[in-house]
């Protein structure tokens, strides 16, 4: 029997090395593009993302490919 996913997500969540509160606002709209555009040149979805302080998640739906 063949499984087939139409839409599957991830959730990533990438922590800065001991929680350190190093991503400060002045940063967050450059990182948040960055990893955007990295999204983008991988054939998938970017639905929502956010740099915290100490974290960053994004939400993706990857291609078939």
């Amino acid at each position: 029997m063949k499984i087939e996913y139409d839409n599957l997500y991830t959730h990533f969540v990438f922590i800065t090395q001991k929680r350190q509160r190093i991503i400060h606002e002045e940063n967050r709209e450059r990182i948040e593009k960055y990893i955007t555009g990295i999204v983008n040149n991988h054939a998938s979805k970017l639905y929502a993302i956010y740099a915290n302080p100490d974290h960053i998640h994004f939400l993706v739906s990857r291609s078939h490919q």
